[in-house]
Formats: C-alpha cells, structure tokens, sequence
C-alpha cells in the first residue's frame, strides 16, 4: 500500500528531472521534441525502442511495453519498492517526506527498520574490527591478505567477536526490538527460546543493494568452523537470487567500459578493486541466477568470466555461461593457471598480468570446448559436448552469431562444418528456443491498441483537439479498459500520470506510450482525432441498442406494457442517434 498523499508523489515527482534519473542508468541519445532513446534494460534488443519524454517526464518502451514515472523506473530498473523509490528520489531533491509509522504500512515499516538495522550492524562490525582488543584477530587475518586500508574501508569489512550474544547485546542497548532483530535473519533462537548472535569470530563482509542499503552480509570463519564462508539468510531486503556483490561500487565503471568482470568471491572482487579494477562484481559462491545475468545486463552488453582454475570453479563457469547467453550477453572466459583464483593471481603476476589474461578471453563456445577436452577424445564425447553447447546457442536471437559460433563449435570440436549445422537444426525443433525470459500472462502484458495510443498522444499535444473530444464525448458513456480511464483522467487534468488519478497498469502503460510517442507518426491529428470519437461514439450506442434489445426481451418475457412502451421511446431515440453517427 502507498500511504503517502498524491501531494507529496507529486512534489517528489517535480523536483527530480526523470532525464537526469534515467541518464544515470542508461545512455540516451535525443531522439527529437524533448525525447531521448535508449536500448531498453528491461528486455533483450538491438535498436532502440525505450523512450523518454522530457516534457511530459515519463518513459516508455515500445518493445517489452513497460513505462511511467521516475518513481516506477527505479522500481523496475533497481528492485526498489514504491515508498523506497519515493525515498530516494526525495533525498535526491531534498524534500523532506512525511515519516510512515507501522501503522501506516507494516511491510515498508519493517523494511525501513531492516535497511537502519544494517547500517548498525555494519558499523558495528567495523568499529569491532578496528578495536585492538576485541578485533585483533579480525585484523591480523586481514594482514595476510594484504589489503589496502582505503579497500577495507570502502567495502566496510568488520568483525563478527567469538561469543553469542556480542551483537545482541549491542543491538539491545542501542534499543532495538526483536521483531527487527529476529527478521533481520542475524540471529537465532536457541533450544530455550533465547536469541543468539549468527555470526561468530568472522570477518564480515556487508553486502549492500543498488541504493547502498546493507541488506546482508557474508562471514569468513577465522576460527574452526567447517563452513569456511556463510551468508545471512533471506530476509524482507534481501533476495540472494537477485543481489551482485559489489555491484553498488561498480556500476560506473562498467557503464564506462561497457563490460564486467564476473568472479566468485569476495577476496576475487576486494583484490581486483584493490589493484585498481573496478568493472568486477561477485556471485558470493553462489550459483549465478537468471536474475543476476539480468541484473548484469542491464549495466553491460559483454561479461567475462574469471573463476577459479580449479575443477569446481571451471564447472561453476561452463554453468554460468548458459545462465548469460540466455539473458542476451556477449560472454568470454578464461582459466587461471595452476588451480588459482583471481585473488591468488593478481597477488602473484599483478593486475596487468591479470587484464591481459581478461582481454585474451575466449569466446564462450571455444572456452567450453577447451575445458570440456578430456571429453573430446571420442565420437561420443564430442557429440556430446556439441549437444551442450547447442543448448547455450538456442537462446541467442542473432543467426550471425549463432553463424559465427557454430563454425567455431564445428573447429574446436573437429566436426563438419555442414554436419553441426544441421545437427543444430535439429535440435533447436526438438528443444524450441525462447527468445525471452518467460513472463506470467497478466493483463499487463496485454499489446496496446496503436490507434488508441495515437489518440491519446494527438490529445496531449493539442489542447484544443482535447477540448474537441471533450465535447463530442461528453454524454458518452465510455465504459470500462484502459481508453476510457485514460480519457476520463486526461479530460480532467493533462499534467501527469499521478494527477490524472491512474489505477490500473493498462492505463498508466497506455499514458506511458501516448506520452512517448514522436508526433510525426501520428500523421493528419485532427482527422484521427474525429475518426476516433466517432468511433466511440458508435461503440457506446451500440452497447446501449444491444442492452436495450435484451430489456425489451425481458418485458415480453414478463408481459410489462408499461415497461415494453418506455424501451420501445427509449429504441427510437437511440435508432435516430446511430443513424446520424452511421451505425450499421
């Protein structure tokens, strides 16, 4: 529920400059009157169909039909919720928002208080560590692995003491409530139904959302423990599916060189952050998820997949490969030597050894077919290995990079160039490829009529074509669907979404689109203008004549002459109307 007033939405909405927001994310180019084009980072395309309009501060893409406001570009762009994008945008401009009690929305209090717990926690953990006493354990470990101070600080590594209730204590003497304590998944409960501390003796590492919130963290055992790294359950703030370590710090640096470095761990990225390579983000040991590859995509159009050089970490990467060709990426590889991680790497050879290791990177269909040699020595194993790598090509929707990738397939794994190609043929009718990511059929996934999307655009760019279509519907009853709200909302107020009182998605996507769409396409508005009040004119009496005939139906059925004589009047004047309209 959103319980903060049209008002205050309003006045965040008009204080931030949804250029500015969305130019953050993505690189706009002017597309002409105030509209700027981006390739959508919602969807998978090579021309570009998301649109901004500046005048109207709204966004839209033609292709996968998502759009709106500020408000829901940060919430579809960076997982936020309404009130946390509400937030952000209000801190960005300075408006102070009124404060949500729990009563207002329980869900977004909680959330709120788990986002301020982390910051606690964090500094916590921090303040631990740097305590000679109680963190030297933490610090010496850290010497080890030979970390500047100005990484451990900007990552804001910590300390989780040996003991099990350090945190608890903490927590409770700076007043916090177990409700947030228990949701924030930081703590247990014991066999007596006491709280106890998660974490003990590890080296904390906070693991932060695109907004900066620390919604988890990740411990490294620097005691006996058999699990050597543990992360925070999943809470109300934190999906581990949909969260990149390191990605808050990196996506500057990516949107400048327009690729990232994928690795699997924390000490891979601190290394490689320390060394002074920025594009790199973390899976945290975790299998690399379809959302994750989308996160991905959104920043970069190209990854490079440096995992360990041992037998774990090549099949970690042969599995991610399939993960990030099927979100749309350009994907290389590459295998360190001698069974070392990027961290062992960069601190042995260097980061200039380490790039160079990053720019050689092979294709992903050449690295599968290297590191899956063991298997190449026999008919049956390279059939084998062809047939996997047929099912990463069958989500590329380019045919000439799939091409280019079957005869590579075809000479790394000795095959006939013709042979692969129709064995290919083959399986892709046997396994049919989805273009897409699927997505649950709702009403939102419904395509906009383009007709009413020209109507609607040639009405927001003519005030006196809307004063037109004013008049000639005022006495028709519109019914229901995205138009008629779209309409009802326009007649009695132009400036946004938000103010035209908008609640269904198909309204506000239908909005999205007009407010979009370059008035060139529109053609001759005025006559499209007529042609569609007319057009619903006719629909509405038409609705009317058929409901009509079925009362008429019923007073026979009743025998009402009473009834029967007022339909018959009522039949009459709608016959005369749709004759001077011209219903058929």
């Amino acid at each position: 529920m959103r319980k903060y007033s049209r008002e205050v939405v309003a006045e965040v909405l008009a204080a931030n400059d949804i250029v500015d927001i969305v130019g953050a994310a993505l690189e706009l180019k002017p597309a002409g009157s105030g509209r700027l084009k981006a390739l959508c980072p919602f969807h998978n395309e090579k021309t570009p169909s998301f649109t901004v309009n500046r005048h109207r501060q709204i966004f839209h893409c033609f292709g996968c039909g998502k759009g709106g406001d500020a408000i829901a570009f940060l919430v579809e762009h960076d997982g936020l919720s309404f009130v946390e994008a509400l937030r952000k945008l209000a801190d960005r401009a300075g408006v102070r928002l009124p404060a949500l009690s729990e009563r207002d929305n329980e869900s977004e209090f909680l959330r709120t208080r788990l986002f301020e717990f982390g910051k606690f926690v964090s500094r916590h953990y921090r303040e631990v560590l740097q305590d000679r006493m109680r963190g030297g354990i933490g610090r010496q470990y850290l010497k080890t692995r030979e970390l500047k101070e100005a990484t451990v600080q900007r990552f804001g590594l910590g300390y989780a003491q040996d003991g099990w209730t350090n945190l608890l204590d903490a927590a409770r003497q700076a007043g916090l409530k177990d409700n947030v304590l228990e949701a924030s998944g930081l703590f247990k409960r014991g066999e007596r139904g006491g709280l106890y501390d998660f974490f003990r003796k590890r080296l904390m590492f906070p693991i932060k959302d695109l907004s900066g919130n620390v919604v988890a963290f990740g411990g490294r055992d620097l005691g006996d423990s058999p699990a050597k790294y543990i992360n925070s359950p999943e809470t109300a703030v934190y999906k581990k599916s949909r969260v990149l370590y390191g990605l808050d710090e990196a996506r500057d640096t990516l949107r400048r060189d327009r690729y990232a470095i994928l690795v699997e761990g924390y000490f891979d990225l601190l290394r490689c952050f320390d060394a002074g390579i920025e594009q790199v983000v973390a899976t945290c040991g975790t299998a690399l998820t379809e959302q994750q590859a989308a996160l991905i995509r959104r920043y970069v159009p190209e990854v490079v997949l440096v995992y360990d050089g041992d037998a774990a970490g090549i099949q970690a990467a042969l599995k991610a490969t399939g993960v990030l060709t099927a979100a749309g990426l350009t994907v290389r590889a590459t295998a360190l030597p001698d069974n070392q991680d990027p961290d062992d790497f960069i601190r042995a050879h260097g980061a200039e050894a380490f790039l160079e290791r990053v720019n050689k990177a092979v294709d992903f269909v050449s690295f599968y077919a290297q590191m899956s040699e063991g298997r190449t020595k026999t008919i049956e194993g390279r059939t084998e290995v062809a047939q996997e790598i047929f099912g990463l090509l069958k989500g590329i929707d380019d045919e000439v990079r799939v091409d280019e990738y079957l005869k590579r397939t075809a000479r790394e794994l000795g095959l006939n160039d013709w042979a692969c190609r129709t064995e290919f043929r083959k399986y892709r009718k046997r396994a049919p490829q989805r273009r897409t990511p699927a997505r649950p059929e709702t009403p939102s996934s419904r395509p906009i009529s383009r007709d009413d999307c020209h109507f609607v655009a040639a009405l927001l760019d003519d005030a006196a074509l809307r004063a037109h279509a004013n008049t000639a519907l005022r006495n028709v009853d519109l019914g229901e669907g995205p138009l008629a709200e779209v309409l009802r909302g326009l007649f009695r107020s132009e400036a946004s979404a938000m103010d035209m009182g908008l609640e269904t998605e198909d309204a506000r996507r239908l909005y999205a689109a007009a407010a979009t769409t370059a008035l060139e396409d529109i053609g001759d508005a005025e006559e499209l203008v007529h042609k569609q009040t007319v057009r619903l004119e006719k629909e509405a009496l038409r609705v009317q004549a058929a409901q009509v005939q079925a009362e008429l139906q019923e007073a026979q059925r009743l025998n009402d002459p009473a009834k029967l004589t007022q339909l018959l009047a009522r039949k009459v004047t709608l016959d005369q109307e749709m004759e001077q309209v011209g219903v058929t």
